[in-house]
Protein backbone atom coordinates (compact mmCIF):
# COMPACT_ATOMS: atom_id res chain seq x y z
CA UNK A 1 0.00 0.00 0.00
CA UNK A 2 0.92 3.72 -0.83
CA UNK A 3 2.55 5.89 1.71
CA UNK A 4 0.15 8.46 1.17
CA UNK A 5 -3.02 5.94 1.21
CA UNK A 6 -2.06 4.84 5.24
CA UNK A 7 -2.63 8.74 6.35
CA UNK A 8 -5.67 9.97 6.24
CA UNK A 9 -6.80 13.23 3.62
CA UNK A 10 -7.09 15.68 6.65
CA UNK A 11 -3.43 14.90 8.03
CA UNK A 12 -2.38 15.53 4.52
CA UNK A 13 -4.14 18.50 3.81
CA UNK A 14 -2.76 20.05 7.18
CA UNK A 15 0.67 18.90 7.05
CA UNK A 16 0.51 20.73 3.12
CA UNK A 17 -0.92 24.09 4.51
CA UNK A 18 1.99 24.94 6.51
CA UNK A 19 4.12 24.99 3.52
CA UNK A 20 5.01 27.50 1.05
CA UNK A 21 3.61 28.61 -1.37
CA UNK A 22 5.93 27.90 -3.55
CA UNK A 23 6.72 25.16 -3.05
CA UNK A 24 3.06 23.85 -3.21
CA UNK A 25 3.14 24.91 -6.70
CA UNK A 26 5.98 22.49 -7.43
CA UNK A 27 4.31 19.75 -5.78
CA UNK A 28 1.37 20.45 -8.50
CA UNK A 29 3.59 18.84 -11.11
CA UNK A 30 4.53 15.55 -9.15
CA UNK A 31 0.84 13.18 -10.38
CA UNK A 32 -2.57 13.56 -10.60
CA UNK A 33 -3.32 12.87 -7.21
CA UNK A 34 -1.11 15.55 -5.97
CA UNK A 35 -2.54 18.37 -8.47
CA UNK A 36 -6.05 17.71 -7.45
CA UNK A 37 -4.78 17.49 -3.56
CA UNK A 38 -2.81 20.72 -3.97
CA UNK A 39 -6.25 22.44 -5.94
CA UNK A 40 -8.79 21.55 -2.93
CA UNK A 41 -10.34 24.30 -1.59
CA UNK A 42 -9.85 23.49 1.32
CA UNK A 43 -6.09 23.18 1.40
CA UNK A 44 -6.69 26.52 0.04
CA UNK A 45 -8.73 27.70 3.39
CA UNK A 46 -6.25 25.93 5.58
CA UNK A 47 -3.20 27.50 3.90
CA UNK A 48 -4.78 30.92 4.57
CA UNK A 49 -5.18 30.82 8.13
CA UNK A 50 -1.67 29.67 8.64
CA UNK A 51 -0.10 32.54 6.62
CA UNK A 52 1.72 35.05 8.32
CA UNK A 53 3.56 38.27 7.61
CA UNK A 54 6.29 36.41 6.18
CA UNK A 55 3.69 35.16 3.45
CA UNK A 56 2.87 38.86 2.54
CA UNK A 57 3.67 40.37 -0.64
CA UNK A 58 2.94 44.06 -2.12
CA UNK A 59 1.36 44.28 -5.17
CA UNK A 60 1.34 47.01 -7.35
CA UNK A 61 -0.95 47.68 -10.28
CA UNK A 62 1.05 50.16 -12.54
CA UNK A 63 0.53 52.16 -15.28
CA UNK A 64 4.06 51.85 -17.33
CA UNK A 65 4.62 54.67 -19.59
CA UNK A 66 6.36 51.85 -22.31
CA UNK A 67 2.81 49.64 -21.97
CA UNK A 68 -0.35 49.62 -23.37
CA UNK A 69 -2.05 48.14 -20.43
CA UNK A 70 -1.67 47.68 -16.87
CA UNK A 71 0.39 45.25 -15.03
CA UNK A 72 0.19 43.89 -11.71
CA UNK A 73 4.09 44.17 -10.00
CA UNK A 74 4.94 41.76 -7.12
CA UNK A 75 7.38 42.32 -4.66
CA UNK A 76 8.76 39.81 -1.63
CA UNK A 77 9.81 41.42 1.44
CA UNK A 78 13.06 39.87 2.46
CA UNK A 79 14.76 39.44 6.24
CA UNK A 80 15.61 43.66 6.12
CA UNK A 81 11.92 44.70 5.33
CA UNK A 82 13.32 45.81 1.66
CA UNK A 83 10.81 44.68 -0.83
CA UNK A 84 12.90 42.47 -3.40
CA UNK A 85 10.89 42.31 -7.41
CA UNK A 86 9.63 39.16 -7.92
CA UNK A 87 7.49 39.48 -11.29
CA UNK A 88 5.30 41.37 -13.37
CA UNK A 89 2.32 39.99 -14.85
CA UNK A 90 0.58 41.64 -18.25
CA UNK A 91 -3.05 42.38 -18.35
CA UNK A 92 -5.30 43.62 -20.75
CA UNK A 93 -6.50 46.52 -18.22
CA UNK A 94 -6.65 49.61 -20.06
CA UNK A 95 -8.20 52.23 -17.54
CA UNK A 96 -8.06 51.02 -13.06
CA UNK A 97 -9.65 53.37 -10.39
CA UNK A 98 -9.02 51.37 -7.40
CA UNK A 99 -7.59 47.81 -6.17
CA UNK A 100 -8.70 46.20 -2.96
CA UNK A 101 -6.79 42.69 -1.35
CA UNK A 102 -8.54 40.53 0.22
CA UNK A 103 -7.47 37.17 1.92
CA UNK A 104 -5.05 36.51 -0.90
CA UNK A 105 -7.17 38.47 -3.84
CA UNK A 106 -7.27 41.69 -5.32
CA UNK A 107 -10.30 43.11 -6.37
CA UNK A 108 -9.65 45.54 -9.09
CA UNK A 109 -12.38 48.47 -10.66
CA UNK A 110 -12.10 50.28 -13.36
CA UNK A 111 -14.24 51.66 -16.31
CA UNK A 112 -14.07 48.86 -18.30
CA UNK A 113 -15.06 46.57 -15.48
CA UNK A 114 -14.39 44.40 -12.27
CA UNK A 115 -11.82 41.76 -12.54
CA UNK A 116 -10.95 39.48 -9.40
CA UNK A 117 -7.15 38.47 -9.39
CA UNK A 118 -4.88 35.98 -7.37
CA UNK A 119 -1.55 37.12 -8.04
CA UNK A 120 -0.18 33.77 -6.30
CA UNK A 121 -1.07 31.64 -8.76
CA UNK A 122 -1.68 34.16 -11.89
CA UNK A 123 -4.95 33.86 -12.88
CA UNK A 124 -7.64 36.71 -13.29
CA UNK A 125 -11.56 36.82 -13.95
CA UNK A 126 -13.47 39.18 -15.03
CA UNK A 127 -16.89 39.77 -13.35
CA UNK A 128 -20.06 40.39 -15.67
CA UNK A 129 -21.62 44.20 -16.00
CA UNK A 130 -24.73 45.21 -14.32
CA UNK A 131 -28.01 45.31 -15.80
CA UNK A 132 -29.22 48.24 -13.49
CA UNK A 133 -26.01 49.89 -12.47
CA UNK A 134 -24.54 51.25 -15.32
CA UNK A 135 -22.13 53.60 -14.00
CA UNK A 136 -21.23 52.45 -10.10
CA UNK A 137 -19.49 54.83 -8.18
CA UNK A 138 -17.61 53.00 -5.27
CA UNK A 139 -17.23 49.57 -5.08
CA UNK A 140 -15.93 47.26 -1.91
CA UNK A 141 -14.62 43.70 -1.55
CA UNK A 142 -14.76 41.10 1.12
CA UNK A 143 -14.90 37.55 2.27
CA UNK A 144 -17.04 36.18 5.16
CA UNK A 145 -15.28 33.49 7.11
CA UNK A 146 -18.62 32.07 8.24
CA UNK A 147 -20.35 31.28 4.85
CA UNK A 148 -16.39 30.94 2.98
CA UNK A 149 -17.47 33.32 0.06
CA UNK A 150 -15.80 36.26 -1.74
CA UNK A 151 -18.29 39.33 -2.28
CA UNK A 152 -17.92 42.36 -4.15
CA UNK A 153 -20.54 45.28 -3.66
CA UNK A 154 -21.22 47.81 -5.72
CA UNK A 155 -23.26 51.32 -5.55
CA UNK A 156 -24.26 54.39 -6.89
CA UNK A 157 -25.47 57.50 -5.06
CA UNK A 158 -29.08 58.72 -5.08
CA UNK A 159 -28.70 62.49 -5.79
CA UNK A 160 -30.97 65.09 -4.13
CA UNK A 161 -33.48 67.41 -6.67
CA UNK A 162 -30.53 69.91 -6.41
CA UNK A 163 -27.96 67.22 -8.19
CA UNK A 164 -25.55 68.78 -5.74
CA UNK A 165 -26.13 66.30 -2.55
CA UNK A 166 -26.11 62.54 -2.45
CA UNK A 167 -28.95 61.47 0.03
CA UNK A 168 -29.11 57.49 0.28
CA UNK A 169 -26.72 54.77 -1.81
CA UNK A 170 -28.35 52.21 -3.99
CA UNK A 171 -25.96 48.33 -3.26
CA UNK A 172 -25.78 45.39 -5.26
CA UNK A 173 -24.06 42.37 -4.54
CA UNK A 174 -21.93 39.40 -6.50
CA UNK A 175 -20.92 36.59 -5.16
CA UNK A 176 -17.69 34.94 -6.39
CA UNK A 177 -18.69 31.99 -8.70
CA UNK A 178 -21.74 33.23 -9.91
CA UNK A 179 -22.40 35.35 -12.96
CA UNK A 180 -25.63 38.05 -11.51
CA UNK A 181 -25.37 40.87 -9.37
CA UNK A 182 -28.28 40.93 -6.75
CA UNK A 183 -30.05 44.07 -5.69
CA UNK A 184 -29.67 44.34 -1.84
CA UNK A 185 -31.58 47.72 -1.50
CA UNK A 186 -31.18 51.32 -0.34
CA UNK A 187 -28.39 52.43 2.39
CA UNK A 188 -29.32 55.76 4.52
CA UNK A 189 -25.57 56.53 4.88
CA UNK A 190 -23.77 58.65 2.53
CA UNK A 191 -20.68 57.27 1.85
CA UNK A 192 -17.49 58.94 1.46
CA UNK A 193 -17.13 59.06 -2.70
CA UNK A 194 -13.35 59.44 -2.83
CA UNK A 195 -12.35 56.86 0.36
CA UNK A 196 -11.74 52.96 -0.07
CA UNK A 197 -13.53 50.43 2.13
CA UNK A 198 -11.84 47.94 4.51
CA UNK A 199 -12.60 44.84 4.75
CA UNK A 200 -11.55 43.07 8.16
CA UNK A 201 -13.17 39.70 9.94
CA UNK A 202 -15.97 39.18 7.19
CA UNK A 203 -17.26 43.11 7.84
CA UNK A 204 -16.87 45.94 5.40
CA UNK A 205 -16.18 49.45 6.82
CA UNK A 206 -17.15 53.10 4.96
CA UNK A 207 -16.30 56.85 6.43
CA UNK A 208 -19.58 58.57 5.57
CA UNK A 209 -19.99 61.92 4.87
CA UNK A 210 -21.66 64.92 7.49
CA UNK A 211 -24.42 66.58 7.21
CA UNK A 212 -22.13 69.82 7.16
CA UNK A 213 -20.58 67.90 3.89
CA UNK A 214 -17.08 69.06 4.34
CA UNK A 215 -14.66 67.09 2.30
CA UNK A 216 -12.66 65.59 4.46
CA UNK A 217 -15.05 65.17 7.51
CA UNK A 218 -16.84 62.11 9.36
CA UNK A 219 -20.03 61.73 10.53
CA UNK A 220 -20.05 57.69 11.05
CA UNK A 221 -18.71 54.93 9.99
CA UNK A 222 -20.92 52.13 7.97
CA UNK A 223 -20.95 48.68 7.70
CA UNK A 224 -21.98 45.91 5.79
CA UNK A 225 -21.74 42.07 7.30
CA UNK A 226 -19.97 40.21 4.01
CA UNK A 227 -22.04 36.46 5.48
CA UNK A 228 -25.48 38.16 6.51
CA UNK A 229 -25.43 41.15 3.83
CA UNK A 230 -26.82 43.26 6.83
CA UNK A 231 -25.79 47.05 7.30
CA UNK A 232 -24.59 49.01 10.10
CA UNK A 233 -23.27 52.28 11.30
CA UNK A 234 -21.36 53.37 14.64
CA UNK A 235 -19.45 56.60 15.63
CA UNK A 236 -15.82 57.48 15.19
CA UNK A 237 -13.42 58.58 17.77
CA UNK A 238 -14.38 61.75 19.86
CA UNK A 239 -13.47 65.29 18.36
CA UNK A 240 -13.30 63.40 14.81
CA UNK A 241 -14.30 66.43 13.51
CA UNK A 242 -12.45 69.30 15.45
CA UNK A 243 -10.37 69.73 12.21
CA UNK A 244 -13.17 69.59 9.61
CA UNK A 245 -11.71 71.17 6.12
CA UNK A 246 -7.56 70.79 7.05
CA UNK A 247 -8.13 67.02 7.53
CA UNK A 248 -7.76 63.80 5.55
CA UNK A 249 -9.50 60.97 7.28
CA UNK A 250 -9.01 57.18 6.09
CA UNK A 251 -9.68 53.81 7.41
CA UNK A 252 -7.21 50.76 7.82
CA UNK A 253 -6.26 48.16 9.90
CA UNK A 254 -3.34 47.81 12.28
CA UNK A 255 -2.65 44.31 14.14
CA UNK A 256 -5.73 42.86 13.49
CA UNK A 257 -8.06 46.11 14.67
CA UNK A 258 -9.99 48.75 12.50
CA UNK A 259 -7.67 52.04 13.03
CA UNK A 260 -8.81 55.59 11.81
CA UNK A 261 -6.21 58.10 10.46
CA UNK A 262 -6.54 61.62 10.75
CA UNK A 263 -3.41 64.14 8.99
CA UNK A 264 -4.24 67.15 9.27
CA UNK A 265 -2.06 70.98 9.56
CA UNK A 266 -1.47 73.92 11.20
CA UNK A 267 -3.12 76.54 9.07
CA UNK A 268 -0.17 79.26 10.81
CA UNK A 269 1.97 76.98 10.04
CA UNK A 270 1.42 74.82 6.57
CA UNK A 271 4.44 72.75 6.43
CA UNK A 272 4.23 71.30 9.68
CA UNK A 273 1.30 67.99 9.61
CA UNK A 274 0.34 65.40 12.46
CA UNK A 275 -0.69 61.82 11.61
CA UNK A 276 -2.74 60.55 14.40
CA UNK A 277 -3.99 57.04 14.70
CA UNK A 278 -6.74 55.55 16.66
CA UNK A 279 -7.46 52.16 17.00
CA UNK A 280 -11.09 50.36 18.02
CA UNK A 281 -10.53 48.25 20.88
CA UNK A 282 -14.26 46.86 20.94
CA UNK A 283 -17.02 46.36 18.88
CA UNK A 284 -19.27 48.66 20.53
CA UNK A 285 -17.67 51.48 18.55
CA UNK A 286 -16.72 53.22 22.50
CA UNK A 287 -13.41 51.99 22.71
CA UNK A 288 -11.44 54.29 20.24
CA UNK A 289 -7.99 54.74 21.82
CA UNK A 290 -4.86 56.81 19.89
CA UNK A 291 -2.21 54.55 19.49
CA UNK A 292 0.22 57.35 17.92
CA UNK A 293 0.31 60.82 17.05
CA UNK A 294 3.33 61.77 14.67
CA UNK A 295 4.87 64.66 13.54
CA UNK A 296 5.49 65.13 10.16
CA UNK A 297 6.88 68.05 7.53
CA UNK A 298 4.38 66.90 4.85
CA UNK A 299 1.22 65.31 4.24
CA UNK A 300 0.77 61.61 4.88
CA UNK A 301 -2.05 60.26 2.19
CA UNK A 302 -3.06 57.14 4.04
CA UNK A 303 -1.53 54.76 6.53
CA UNK A 304 -1.12 51.66 4.10
CA UNK A 305 -3.61 49.09 5.33
CA UNK A 306 -2.26 50.44 8.98
CA UNK A 307 -0.06 47.37 8.26
CA UNK A 308 2.27 46.31 11.47
CA UNK A 309 5.44 45.05 9.61
CA UNK A 310 8.04 43.88 12.28
CA UNK A 311 7.52 46.64 14.75
CA UNK A 312 6.94 49.25 12.20
CA UNK A 313 4.28 50.78 10.36
CA UNK A 314 3.60 50.76 6.42
CA UNK A 315 2.33 54.46 5.15
CA UNK A 316 1.69 55.49 2.11
CA UNK A 317 2.42 58.99 0.61
CA UNK A 318 1.74 59.62 -3.27
CA UNK A 319 2.62 59.91 -6.16
CA UNK A 320 5.86 59.39 -4.27
CA UNK A 321 5.46 56.05 -2.97
CA UNK A 322 5.56 53.77 -0.01
CA UNK A 323 7.85 54.81 3.40
CA UNK A 324 8.73 52.83 7.06
CA UNK A 325 7.94 54.52 9.91
CA UNK A 326 9.57 53.49 13.01
CA UNK A 327 7.69 54.39 16.43
CA UNK A 328 10.37 53.82 18.30
CA UNK A 329 12.94 56.47 16.58
CA UNK A 330 10.24 58.64 15.30
CA UNK A 331 11.88 57.84 11.46
CA UNK A 332 10.71 57.21 8.15
CA UNK A 333 12.52 55.31 5.40
CA UNK A 334 11.56 55.14 1.75
CA UNK A 335 10.42 51.74 0.82
CA UNK A 336 9.33 52.09 -2.69
CA UNK A 337 8.85 54.54 -5.16
CA UNK A 338 6.33 54.35 -7.79
CA UNK A 339 4.57 56.88 -9.81
CA UNK A 340 0.64 56.16 -11.84
CA UNK A 341 -0.04 52.91 -9.02
CA UNK A 342 -2.11 51.64 -6.50
CA UNK A 343 -0.70 49.65 -4.15
CA UNK A 344 -1.68 46.97 -1.51
CA UNK A 345 -0.68 44.02 0.27
CA UNK A 346 -2.02 40.15 -0.14
CA UNK A 347 -1.76 37.15 1.63
CA UNK A 348 -0.09 34.46 -0.36
CA UNK A 349 -2.79 32.53 -1.36
CA UNK A 350 -3.84 29.21 -3.16
CA UNK A 351 -7.16 30.68 -3.44
CA UNK A 352 -8.93 29.63 -6.92
CA UNK A 353 -11.23 31.42 -9.14
CA UNK A 354 -12.87 28.75 -10.58
CA UNK A 355 -16.16 29.63 -12.36
CA UNK A 356 -17.80 27.64 -14.72
CA UNK A 357 -19.86 30.52 -16.19
CA UNK A 358 -16.56 33.02 -16.84
CA UNK A 359 -13.57 33.12 -18.21
CA UNK A 360 -10.51 32.51 -16.30
CA UNK A 361 -7.46 34.22 -17.68
CA UNK A 362 -4.17 32.76 -16.94
CA UNK A 363 -1.51 35.69 -17.03
CA UNK A 364 1.91 35.50 -18.05
CA UNK A 365 5.17 37.20 -17.06
CA UNK A 366 5.36 40.62 -18.50
CA UNK A 367 8.71 40.87 -21.27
Amino acid sequence: MDAMEKISQDIILNILSRLPLKSLMRCKCVSKHWYSLINDPILAELHLQHSNCDSINLVICANLPSRTAWEILIYKFDNENQPKFSASLKTDIEDISSVYSCEGLICISGSAGIHICNPSTRELVTLPRSNSLKEPSMHGFGYSPSTKEYKVVQLIHNKLIDGCSPLSSKFEVLTLGTKSWRPIGNVPYVLHPKKNSITLNGIMYWLTCTKKREPDSVEEIATFNVGDERFGAFSGPPDCNALEGMSAVSLGVLQGTLCLTRDYYNRRRSVSHKLEIWMLKDDNARGWVKQYSIETCWKIYNIFSLYHWKGKLILEDPPYGLLWYDPETNSFETILCYGDAFPCLCMESLMPLVNRQLLVKRLTNAG
